[in-house]
């Protein structure tokens, strides 16, 4: 059944709502700075919507300089005793979960480790639903009103599909029914790299400006882009798989069964598999390293081992490439490289910057700010539960029947 469309005080009660779920709590007047209302029409809004229960004020003090006090100024934000809601991501064999409350104030989390990989769908999908069921149990929450769920791999969230991903091994998979139909509830799935990318722009009001793109790395390499704050949709309704742009023909193994991928430079897998083979090292058992593992190749890095500090400098070129061929296609206002891989950055800033200078025109290098934004994989399950959040907002928004 397709929703009827917003009345226009629904859509002006839905762009309130908005605004408050990106900005977090503001004052009447700073609401209707934010959103071109006149005074009159904010408090007539936010009067019925705190009549409703579904904001709920705070008075504070304005402090000025000097000894007066200023103005208590009321800010106004969501009650949490609206439902709450539950993030996961999928990552290879682990899965993390959030939960929180309708404010946004995260309220639990949990890291599971689980073999996924080799799982069929209908088991898949039970093994998950049973995870958030049993999360949810534990950590008492009442009244969940939605799950969001982020994966790796192309993910289509119009028909609410897994495609593909690399860390599960059913394709094709209907996961935003099937989880709907065990759980009761409704079911949003997202690209990982879109749900971080999410998440960090609505933590920088000045990355909702224009076009941003985000370059997330770490277990793979993701990117989510962002116009006006909003994330760009192909034609499925998906994200962009740039980690699996092939940058050489002969280069090495990527996880999607192609060679000389970005991903199969830069990710985590493909850094550790590389370090292994160095020197003779013992060859890698893991398919991901752990965070562990990664850091102890970085601090070898830093100490000085010339193998792996040419690694991190190969590494930085193709990072350069990367971002070379974001500003060439797209002319973004903003580039932020996000993720775990953040980590080793001064190892890969000397290449990257070099690679990046000679290979792109230098009148539209000028015209994106890079950012680097050190980022855990908790962003995640955040970007997921933000949108969520932000779907059930739409409920929100409706007037009740008389």
């Amino acid at each position: 059944m397709i929703p009827l469309p917003l009345s226009p005080r629904e859509t002006a009660r839905r762009r309130l709502l908005d605004a408050l779920r990106r900005e977090g709590p503001m004052a009447r007047v700073e609401i209707g700075q934010h959103l071109g209302m006149s005074p009159a029409s904010v408090s007539d809004l936010t009067a019925s919507l705190l009549d409703e229960g579904i904001l709920v004020a705070e008075e504070t003090a304005d402090q000025g300089s000097g000894l007066i006090r200023g103005r208590p100024k009321t800010r106004l934000y969501f009650a949490e005793t609206l439902g709450s809601v539950i993030g996961v991501w999928t990552g290879f064999n682990r899965i993390e979960l959030r939960l929180v409350d309708s404010a946004g104030r995260n309220r639990a989390s949990r890291h599971v480790e689980r073999p996924l990989r080799n799982l069929g769908a209908e088991e898949l999908m039970d093994v998950l639903a049973g995870t958030i069921t049993a999360f949810a149990e534990e950590t008492g929450a009442r009244d969940v009103k939605a799950v969001g769920l982020a994966c790796q791999g192309y993910v289509d969230t119009k028909d609410g599909i897994v495609a593909w991903s690399p860390v599960l091994g059913a394709r094709d998979l209907p996961l935003a029914s099937g989880l709907g139909d065990r759980l009761g509830k409704p079911v949003l799935i997202e690209n990982d790299a879109s749900a971080m990318a999410f998440a960090i722009t609505q933590r920088n009001s000045d990355l909702r400006s224009g076009r941003t793109a985000c370059l997330m790395i770490g277990d793979g390499v993701g990117l989510g882009f962002l116009i006006q704050g909003e994330l760009y949709r192909g034609a499925r309704f998906g994200g962009s798989e740039f980690g699996h742009v092939r940058l050489r023909r002969s280069g090495p193994q990527c996880r999607c069964g192609g060679r000389g991928c970005i991903e199969a430079y830069l990710a985590d897998y493909a850094l550790h598999r590389d370090a292994q083979l160095i020197d003779h090292r013992p060859a890698p058992t893991l398919l991901l390293p752990s965070e562990g593992a990664m850091g102890a190749i970085v601090a070898q890095a830093r100490a000085g081992d010339p193998a792996l500090l040419n690694l991190f400098q190969a590494a930085g070129e193709v990072l350069g490439d990367a971002v070379g061929i974001l500003i060439q296609t797209l002319e973004p206002d903003h580039i932020v490289i996000c993720g775990p891989g953040t980590r080793a950055m001064d190892l890969l800033r000397p290449s990257f910057e070099a690679a990046l200078d000679s290979q792109t025109i230098p009148e539209l290098r000028a015209l994106a700010a890079i950012h680097v934004v050190e980022s855990s994989m908790d962003l995640l399950t955040e970007g997921v539960v933000m949108q969520a959040l932000r779907e059930l907002d739409l409920d929100l928004a409706r007037l009740k029947a008389a």
